[in-house]
């Protein structure tokens, strides 16, 4: 499964999920690294592109790519402890910290000739969320509308995409999305699920806005409103699936009234 030419040797086992496959290697230098593998037209070229435009700048460096392949080399973040972990443990406003300050380092602007998704797009989703109440499925739909200026965004900053860098963390898997900055905070307040459902949804969005707004100067407002869009997508996406969408509709149910 390693590609030729590229210098590297595995270094532990390979880690599989329902979209990529990541392997632990060595470069030839010793450099520790993670080859992830994609389905070619998965989305490898985009993640590429932020990647590529953050520039280690918060997020993890890109090492080398062959995105026609879905083939991305990126440094390995060690230890690699996922910022869902301190949420799990009582410490969400100290994640929420963490992820506030990502937030505000990650946007970059668009690169020149990038063909990448345009949050509007994602709004489509929506629509087909027949677990939404249309009155709340209406509002979601136009929550994002007259942010206006757009930036490139990592597109789904949540607790698993955040990990423990040494004493610090970085971002890994962006799906490199055109939007306003305040969306970068939605896929964080809808997450992590299940756990964020076995809590008072309510308070805790309502905590992590507020710290949200502080860390990145966005209106308190522009973040919930991001939230809710988040939220009712991914209640169109887990239809669209076959999975449960009920964990999301309760998100964006408990976000409306924050808008």
């Amino acid at each position: 499964m390693i590609p030729r030419g590229w210098g590297l040797s595995e270094d532990g086992a390979a880690i599989r999920s329902r979209d990529a496959t990541l392997i632990p290697v060595r470069c030839a230098d010793g450099t520790a690294a993670m080859l992830k593998i994609m389905r070619p037209g998965q989305g490898a070229a985009s993640e590429a592109t932020a990647l590529s435009a953050f520039g280690g700048r918060a997020a993890v460096r890109l090492l080398h790519a062959e995105p026609a392949r879905g083939l991305l080399l990126v440094e390995r973040l060690i230890p690699g402890t996922k910022l869902r972990m301190l949420s799990e443990a009582g410490q969400d406003a100290a994640a929420t910290r963490i992820a506030g300050r990502l937030i505000a380092a990650l946007p970059a602007p668009v690169p020149e000739g990038a063909v990448l998704a345009d949050a509007a797009g994602w709004g489509r989703a929506i629509a087909r969320a027949s677990v939404l109440p249309a009155p709340l499925r209406q509002r979601a739909e136009s929550a994002i509308a007259g942010f206006g200026l757009s930036c490139l965004l990592h597109g789904d900053l949540h607790h698993d995409n955040i990990l423990r860098d040494g004493d610090g963390w970085r971002a890994v898997d962006p799906k490199g999305l055109i939007g306003p900055p305040a969306l970068e905070c939605g896929a964080l307040l809808r997450n992590p699920i299940p756990w964020l459902v076995r809590q008072d949804i309510g308070a805790v969005c309502a905590a992590r806005i507020a710290i949200l707004a502080e860390a990145t100067g966005l209106p308190p407002g522009q973040i919930a409103a991001a939230g809710l869009f988040h939220a009712a997508c991914g209640a169109g996406w887990a239809e669209e699936d076959g999975e449960d969408p009920r964990p999301w509709a309760a998100v964006a149910a408990a976000l409306l009234p924050l808008v």
